[in-house]
This record gives C-alpha cells, structure tokens and sequence, in this order.
C-alpha cells in the first residue's frame, strides 16, 4: 500500500502552486509553473505578496467571526462555518513552502549577503501568516512543516508549541526590523516588491507593529519576553505607524491593497468578498443592534445620534432610508437583497423587504481599493494607549495614554474616508468630518478619556480597538478572547470558540502528530481549548 502523504505538505512536492491573482499574471511569470530548481528569488517573494488577497476567508467571516465577536448581525444563524475552518491552513503551507524556497534560493546564491533585504522583507511576510496561524488553531506544525522535499521523514511533521512559535517569530521580526538596510549595495527586485514598494522605513514600521501587537497579547504570559520588546520598540524610539499619508495610506496601514498592484479593473482575489454580501445562504450581513449602541447615543431612525462619524462609512441606511439595526441575536430577519445590484446601491423604496442598516454597498461591491488589512496605524496607537494605561514595560502614564487613545481614533476615522476618497467605486463620497465634529466625537460620554478611570479607560481602548477592526474580524476576534472588555448584547451569547479546529485530513493523514496535539478530541472539543495567550 502506498503511504500517504499529508495533502497540506504535498505543495513541498508540486511547487507548481498558485501564486497569483488577476492582476499578478507578469510578475509571477517566472514562478507561475515552475519548479524548485527554476524558481527566480523575485518571483517567489511574490507569491509571498500576491497571496495575501486570498487571505480573507469571507465565509469564515461572515458565519463565525462576526457572530462570535457581537459585531455585525447575521441572517444565516445555522451557517455550517466548521466547512471553511480550514481554510486559512490549507493557504498558509504553500505559502511557508514558498518561503523556505526563498530563503534556500537566497543562501546558496554566491554572494547571499546582497539579498539580505529581500529576504528579511519575506521574513516580515511570513511572520504575519504565521502569527495569525497561531492565533487561530494554536499548536502547529512549524519548524518540521513544508520540507517534504527533504525526505520521507518529514511528511509527518510534528505541532511545535505555540509559545515557541510564537517566540521564534517575534526574534525574526526583531532582526528583520534591525538589518533591513539602506545600503545602495543591496538587491532590489523593483516591481517584485510590491507590497511597500521598496520603502524600508515603511518595512521596519510594520514589523515594528506587529511585534508591538504580540508583546501586548502576550503580556500576561511572557512578561519578560513582552515588556522587553516594548521597552526596545518605544523607549527605543524604534519606527511605527505615525504619519498616515492619504496618497499612500499603504505605508502606514499594512495589509494588501489591490490598487497597489493593478492599478484599473477588478481584483480577482476580492471577487469572493462581493459574492459574499450577494449570496444569502451565506451572509445577509446587516449593522447590529450592538454595534449601533457602540456608535449611537439613540435609537433615533433619523441618525440624530449617532456620534462616531465612521457609521456614514462603514454602513448605510435600510430601504426606507433609516437607520434601523437589526438585533444582534437573530431574532428579527428580513429578505431584502441590498446587494443585489450592478454599481451603484439601490434606489431607495426599490427593496421593501429591506428593513435594517447594512455594510455600505459601496465596501462590498469594491474590489479595486478595498485593503485586506494586517495591522494599521489605529490599531497601533490604540496599543500604546493600553500599553501607557497599564504601564506595560513602561512607565505608566495616563497622559500618554489619552494621547494615543485620541490619535487612534482620529487616524481609524481618518484612514476610512481617506479610503473611500481613493476608490472610484465609491460614486457617492462620505463627507470627512471637520476639526470641530472629530472635537465632539472625542468628548462624547460613550468616547470621552479618563486616565484616572483604569477599569474604564480599558474598556474605552477595547471597545474602540474592536470598532476599529470591523472589516479585520479574524483581529477583532483576538481582542475579545484576550480583553473580555468589548460590547456584549445582553440577548445575543454566541458559541464559545476560543480557537479553530484543525483539519480533518491531519486527523487521517498525520495521525500521531494531530493526537499529541489534540489528545484524540474532535472539533466540538478542540474549539473550547484556549490559545496561548488567552486568560
């Protein structure tokens, strides 16, 4: 009988891997069908970048992690989203594979230390893939996984423990974030680098970031590991996100953004994003009744109370023109089709059935601007907010801290009507709020900072971190299972999930790795265990 071989690892065989989206067919030439051997270090790198439009699983988001998180409400309450928990580790082995490649391409090259650039920007790519791998399943195979090639042994790779994982990671991004290097010497792969375009400051800033985030998540279990890499990134006066620029919101807000590689026509990668507002056995996403008492002081149809300019953004109003949530728990429905349109919303009175507010039509239906997002300058400043409340690996210092609360919020606002004034999708523009609304805003009761107040001051910061990452849900996720301080309608508890079940097909083909890992417990077991860094 022929030995199985784990169908996530069989990529370390076929290299020939999809690696590109519309829009990548000639930067990936030279890797698209390639093998090993004829591979170019450009080409792989890449498929590092192009891949990241894959990486919003919409139907994991629409049927787990907005539920889960009391953010948007949902029509389909039965959506069967165990059926798509796989799906973002079925993306990231080819992905680890294509890293490994790279790196082995690079060492073996006669002078590698031209490319130390190049291989330290992957470094920072594949660290974000993997962070969110542990985030969301745990325990993984990692320092044995996608070296197939490499013999028999390693079809079956063992978990590696998240906390090493987890270490491992933050250390490369520290030496990335240190030897990235502008030295004229160095290799650039020019329109390869299509993520930061060759910007190292903008490479430093965001794995800067990211080590910033997992110091903060990681705070109450490695301390000392943490409160160093805080100390070291902001005593350090090390590079973050700080000064959002609307013509290049992508140097400071880190995630993929299509317009920055085809820059007319739809991005095939986000087509799956459109069909998921569209299909109504999938999403009927709708704006929540909790999310509108986070962002409005009254129930008022007419909007007179709404107090967070992002509402005008992030969602419009129903059929009627009002603005009506749906409740959070499900249980009031609708059968409007909001959606259901060419490129511009409906007329309004056209769709009686729609009763409640949902996601801006033009959000969903834009797939050529639109960011798949990792990490942003909000979310930054809002980790420096709670870092200063706290007084994590620094001084504490409520001041700073209602700094860095109001300089979230001002760059979340700022970013998303920054957004929709670079999209042409966007036919009719929300108006930014001028100096005198965002004043307002910032001293409304439900947004206003009081230093003195930690237990409050630590809500306001988790409840804004939430509503800053309202189309990021996998992060929105992280923040509820590690805060326990966001919104919570009193009729709506969802299903504990503290992580994702692993795929079956380890279960089959990588047997005695997936029992240590999971002690033989199926998936309605395996998605109450926490993750590392959960209390």
């Amino acid at each position: 009988m022929k030995r199985i071989i784990n169908k996530l690892l069989l990529s370390a065989i076929l290299i020939g891997a999809s690696a590109c989206e519309k829009g990548f067919e000639d930067l990936n030439r030279p890797f698209k069908n390639a093998v090993q051997e004829t591979a170019t270090i450009s080409g792989l790198f890449n498929g590092l970048v192009s891949s990241l439009g894959k990486y919003q699983d919409d139907a994991l988001n629409v049927s787990l992690l907005f539920p889960i998180t009391n953010q948007q409400a949902y029509q389909n309450t039965v959506a069967p989203w165990l059926n798509y928990s796989n799906g973002y580790w079925n993306m990231y082995y080819p992905d680890l594979l294509t890293y490994r490649i790279l790196v082995k391409k690079i060492d073996e090259h006669v002078t590698p230390a031209i490319y130390n650039n190049v291989k330290y920007m992957a470094s920072i790519l594949i660290a974000a893939k993997t962070l969110r791998m542990l985030d969301y399943y745990g325990d993984i195979p990692y320092s044995k996984a996608s070296l197939a090639t490499e013999g028999p042994e390693n079809y079956r790779p063992p978990y590696d423990a998240q906390a090493d994982v987890y270490k491992s990671v933050l250390n490369d991004l520290k030496a990335a974030a240190d030897g990235l290097s502008t030295d004229p010497s160095q290799v650039s792969i020019g329109a390869f680098e299509s993520f930061l375009k060759g910007d190292i400051t903008a490479w430093r800033k965001f794995a800067n970031a990211l080590r910033l985030r997992y110091a903060v998540r990681l705070y109450g279990k490695e301390n000392a590991l943490a409160s160093s890499i805080i100390t070291d990134i902001i005593g350090g006066g090390k590079p973050l996100p700080n000064a959002q620029n609307p013509a290049s919101l992508w140097s400071d807000n880190f995630g993929f953004w299509p317009s920055t590689i085809a820059a007319s026509g739809n991005f095939g990668a986000l087509d799956s994003k459109w069909d998921s507002y569209r299909e109504l056995s999938i999403s009927n996403i709708r704006m929540s009744s909790n999310v509108w008492k986070a962002m409005s002081s009254s129930n008022d149809p007419n909007g007179t109370g709404i107090f967070d300019p992002r509402m005008f953004v992030y969602f419009m109003t129903n059929n009627a023109d009002k603005w009506v949530p749906q409740p959070q728990d499900g249980s009031v429905t609708e059968g409007g089709r909001p959606y259901d349109q060419g490129d511009v919303r409906k007329a309004i009175g056209s769709d009686p059935a729609n009763k409640f507010a949902c996601v801006n039509y033009f959000m969903a239906y834009d797939r050529k601007v639109y960011p798949i997002l990792i990490i942003t300058e909000a979310d930054v400043h809002l980790l420096k907010a709670e870092i200063y409340q706290r007084g994590m690996g620094v001084a504490k210092d409520v001041v700073k801290a209602k700094a860095e609360y109001e300089a979230g919020l001002r760059a979340s606002v700022d970013f998303w009507y920054a957004y929709t004034q670079l999209s042409s999708t966007w036919i009719t523009k929300p108006v930014k709020p001028d100096a005198v609304a965002m004043t307002a805003f910032l001293n409304h009761p439900q947004v206003l900072y009081n230093g003195a107040d930690d237990a409050g001051s630590l809500r306001k910061i988790a409840t804004q971190a939430w509503l800053a990452t309202m189309f990021q849900p996998w992060e929105a996720w992280a923040i509820v299972r590690r805060t326990g301080l966001t919104p919570k309608d009193p009729n709506y508890a969802p299903s504990v999930v503290n992580k994702l079940p692993y795929p079956d097909d380890e279960r089959i083909n990588n047997p005695a790795s997936w029992t240590a890992a999971t002690g033989g417990k199926g998936p309605g077991d395996q998605v109450l265990t926490k993750v590392y860094w959960m209390p």
